[in-house]
């Protein structure tokens, strides 16, 4: 009697299991995807980073500056901007159904019109879950 009642028990519980392990699941794609983009970002690939964002993508930069995809990706093939660094550690992912917030903090490194930069700060980048493909919608940077 008992026996029938555990294995009632572990099938009704195997749902949610395969629902974490596929949110860990994106959540290591989220963050493969973050580096992903830092790479992509100092290699000039805007190609390959406009396929990561969402055609509603907005980026809020240093000082305030917002861009929209277009614009954003017209800064990434600007070739006067050299990043030589740019890592992100200490994220965090807020996963809310098909929508992850990801904070973190990021360092920089490179010239700007020849002139060296460096820079640390905090980011926020919102990912959606469109068409079982995920997609940056939003950055921001502090």
């Amino acid at each position: 009697m008992l026996r029938p009642l555990i294995l009632l028990l572990a099938l009704s519980a195997l749902p949610l299991a395969q629902s974490i392990f596929r949110a860990q699941g994106d959540e290591t794609k989220i963050i493969a995807l973050e580096n992903l983009w830092n790479q992509m970002h100092i290699n000039h690939d805007a190609d390959a980073m406009g396929t990561m964002l969402d055609s509603d993508f907005v980026l809020t930069g240093y000082g305030g500056r917002v861009m929209s995809k277009a614009q954003f990706l017209t800064s990434i093939r600007d070739k006067s901007n050299q990043l030589t660094v740019e890592v992100s550690d200490d994220m965090k992912l807020h996963r809310h159904g098909d929508t992850v917030v990801v904070t973190g903090a990021t360092r920089e490194k490179g010239t700007e019109k020849g002139k060296p930069y460096a820079h640390q700060g905090r980011f926020t980048d919102t990912w959606i879950k469109k068409d079982g493909q995920w997609l940056c919608v939003a950055v921001s940077y502090v």
